[in-house]
């Protein structure tokens, strides 16, 4: 049933953690990985005297890196791809939508209280807002 994994991967632990359980139900379905990349457009992401380009290129060199480097020691085909917006929710979904994919997996800190209020869950409008089913991995599942 799932053969193409889309992970939202931000190179935090909890994105590293839904990257390995795409991993593994890739590897358990003769599936692959998609890495996809969230960069926001704002100007104030970009440190002084470096352009949005440079930043954009540094994110998918890393993501072009690490997708190799699973691919090599998974055996899972990996590949990855960026999105440039402000709502890291809307452009997951729009990634799949576009290029395709079979079930979403991020992760999440699992924030509660304040912290959940003010920042907002990108798992939960993740939920909300895709038409493929969403894996959310939380900082304590066991994988």
């Amino acid at each position: 049933m799932f053969k193409k994994m889309v992970v939202g991967v931000d190179f935090s632990e909890h994105s590293d953690r839904a990257v390995k359980a795409a991993l593994q139900l890739a590897r358990s379905v003769g599936g692959s990985v998609v890495m996809v990349g969230v960069i926001p457009s704002r100007t104030e992401i970009v440190p002084s005297g470096t352009s949005e380009d440079q930043v954009t290129g540094s994110i998918e060199h890393r993501l072009r890196d690490r997708a190799a480097e699973l691919a090599k020691s998974s055996g899972v085909a990996v590949d990855y791809g960026v999105e440039v917006s402000e709502d890291p929710a809307e452009a997951l979904t729009r990634f799949v939508a576009t290029w395709g994919g079979d079930v979403l997996v991020v992760g999440t800190s699992a924030r509660t209280g304040l912290n959940r209020v003010l920042v907002g869950s990108i798992a939960e409008r993740v939920l909300r807002s895709s038409t493929v089913p969403v894996l959310v991995i939380g900082p304590s599942a066991a994988i």
